[in-house]
């Protein structure tokens, strides 16, 4: 009897499950992470840049007038938070995508969710308030897996 093994190629690293380059040494669950963090990171920073760039006093109005007959939040409070919130998506989006000071950047946009969550809730915008808790979801996901936090600029620092 022949010894099979032998004569057959030997499996290239791929077929074997043995990753090389960039991937060598990242989990699934790792390259996941990244993916997810990457990509919440892109869509909070345009958030903010599109505000920014199509006209913050423009967006700024359109949206306040949803809160014209608000009973709990004064009008100057709202205008306030609009002017000021594509600055801090540009700032959160960015951290995040880049991944650094990563665990702050993403307590900081779960609180920003929840800022956002009870504006909603006062003027009982429901199906906005449920979108947001997708965010708030996120965040928390985020959050709770950051052991998998790989291709992040806290890894070279030290940080996080």
């Amino acid at each position: 009897m022949t010894d099979r093994s032998a004569s057959m190629p030997e499996l290239s690293a791929a077929a074997a499950g043995k990753r090389e380059g960039i991937l060598a040494g990242v989990s699934d669950l790792q390259l996941a992470y990244s993916i997810f963090r990457f990509t919440i990171g892109v869509d909070i920073f345009f958030h903010g840049t599109m505000r920014l760039i199509t006209g913050l006093d423009a967006w700024a109005t359109k949206q306040a007038e949803a809160f014209v007959n608000d009973p709990l939040l004064p009008m100057w409070s709202v205008l306030a938070f609009l002017f000021v919130l594509p600055f801090i998506e540009v700032v959160l989006g960015a951290l995040t995508l880049l991944g650094l000071y990563t665990r702050w950047a993403l307590l900081a946009g779960a609180a920003l969710m929840f800022v956002l969550v009870f504006g909603n809730l006062t003027r009982q915008d429901w199906g906005t308030v449920g979108n947001n808790l997708h965010y708030v979801l996120y965040y928390v996901i985020l959050i709770a897996a950051q052991k998998y936090n790989c291709f992040a600029l806290d890894r070279r620092k030290g940080a996080g």
